[in-house]
C-alpha cells in the first residue's frame, strides 16, 4: 500500500502543477501518512530548523532569505539504507529504505518528502544486526517494492513536484550513495537510473568550507553547525531530512553548492585543428642509374636515369683532368649538348 499525507506543504514550481493538484484535492481526500510495510510516499510540510540556543534561532530567522543558487532550482537530499551484518560487509548489499526530502534551492525551505522500502533480493531475510541498527522491520521490506520500481516512484515525485530534472543536484553526506551503493547495484542487476543520479554534491566539501577541515560524522556535523538532531540516526528519512537541514545552514553562510562527484567521464578537449599549409612543390631527387656498374673497363656502358645507353669519352682539352674518361647520357647532340644532366667520372 502506498500512502500520501497531506498535500498542502508540496509546492510545485508553476502554477499549472499547483493547480492540478488543488483540483485533485478538491475531488478525493488524501489518506494521512503511515509507515506502511510497502513504502511511504509524503508531501510533507519543511521540517523547522531547531538550533541549539534561542540566539541562533533568532540569527536563523532574521538570515530568512533569498540564497543565490544560479545552477540549480532544486537539490534532493537521499540517505540509503541498505543490508548489512556484523562484522563483514554482506555482498551483494542491497538498498532497503529509499528516502529523499526536497529542498528550495532559491529560498532553503523543505518542501517535501519521499520514502519507499525496498524488498531485497539476495538476502532478502534482515540480521538482527541491520534492523537494530536502522529501525527497519521484516513485515516493512517483506512489503517493499523492487529498486526499478523505486527510482520510478522517486522519478514520478519529482515530476509531480514540478522539477526540472537539468536544474536539480542530488545532495548525500559523502559519496557511498550514488557512487557506490547505488551504481553498484543498479549494475548488478541490469537497472537503469535516472541520470541525475549520476552527479551528486558530496555535502563534506562545502560543509568543511564553512566550517574547517576535519573528520566528523553527520550528527556531529549537525551539532556542529549549531543544529539539534531531528530523529533516529540510521533511519533513511531522518538522515536525509537532517542533511538537508544542515545543507540550507552552509548555503545561509554563502558557501557555493557545486556539483563534486560524478560518475560521467569529463570529455576531453578536442585538439585544435592543425593549420593548412600551402602545397609546396616537392623536387625529387633523380633517381639512380639502372645500371650502377659505370666501371667502362669492367662492365661496359650502362644506362642513363632517363634509360639511355650511357656513352663514354675521354676529356682531350689540356689541363688535370686531361685523358680522363668519363661517362654521361647518351642522348646528346652537337649543338645542345646532353638532354639531361647525368655525369660521373670513370674510376
Amino acid at each position: 500500500m502506498l500512502s500520501l499525507s497531506p498535500a498542502a506543504a508540496l509546492r510545485p514550481a508553476d502554477p499549472a502543477a499547483r493547480g492540478s493538484i488543488a483540483s485533485h484535492q478538491q475531488q478525493k481526500s488524501l489518506p494521512q501518512a503511515s509507515t506502511s510495510s510497502r513504502g511511504m510516499l509524503s508531501h510533507s510540510p519543511a521540517t523547522p530548523f531547531r538550533p541549539a540556543d534561542s540566539a541562533a534561532r533568532g540569527a536563523m530567522a532574521a538570515q530568512k532569505q533569498s540564497f543565490r543558487m544560479p545552477e540549480f532550482d532544486y537539490f534532493v537530499v537521499i540517505d540509503f539504507e541498505a543490508t548489512c551484518k556484523e562484522g563483514p560487509r554482506i555482498y551483494p548489499q542491497e538498498i532497503i529504505e529509499f528516502p529523499a526530502v526536497l529542498v528550495d534551492a532559491a529560498t532553503g525551505d523543505l518542501l517535501s518528502a519521499f520514502r519507499t522500502y525496498v524488498k531485497p533480493r539476495h538476502h532478502p531475510v534482515l540480521t538482527a544486526f541491520c534492523k537494530e541498527l536502522t529501525g527497519i522491520q521484516q513485515e516493512q521490506v517483506d512489503g517493499g517494492v523492487e529498486l526499478a520500481e523505486a527510482l520510478a516512484m522517486h522519478d514520478s515525485w519529482l515530476a509531480a513536484a514540478g522539477v526540472a530534472k537539468n536544474r536539480l543536484a542530488v545532495v548525500t553526506w559523502g559519496d557511498w550513495d550514488c557512487k557506490a551503493m547505488l551504481e553498484f547495484e543498479c549494475t548488478f542487476k541490469g537497472i537503469a537510473k535516472p541520470a541525475y543520479f549520476n552527479r551528486w554534491v558530496n555535502l563534506r566539501i562545502p560543509f568543511e568550507a564553512a566550517f574547517g577541515a576535519g573528520r566528523r560524522n553527520l550528527q556531529e556535523a549537525v551539532r556542529e553547525a549549531g543544529l539539534q538532531w531531528d530523529g533516529r540516526l540510521h533511519c533513511g528519512l531522518d538522515d536525509a531530512r537532517n542533511t538537508a537541514r544542515l545543507l540550507v545552514e552552509v548555503m545561509s553562510r554563502g558557501v557555493p553548492i557545486t556539483i563534486t562527484g560524478s560518475l560521467v567521464p569529463v570529455p576531453l578537449p578536442e585538439p585544435e585543428p592543425e593549420p593548412k599549409l600551402k602545397p609546396e612543390i616537392q623536387i625529387q631527387p633523380l633517381a639512380a642509374p639502372l645500371n650502377h656498374c659505370l666501371n667502362w673497363c669492367a662492365c661496359g656502358a650502362g644506362f642513363c636515369y632517363c634509360g639511355v645507353p650511357i656513352r663514354g669519352d675521354m676529356v682531350m682539352m689540356p689541363g688535370q683532368t686531361q685523358g680522363r674518361y668519363f661517362f654521361t647520357c647518351g642522348n646528346w647532340t652537337p649543338s645542345l649538348g646532353p638532354m639531361c644532366p647525368f655525369f660521373v667520372w670513370a674510376a
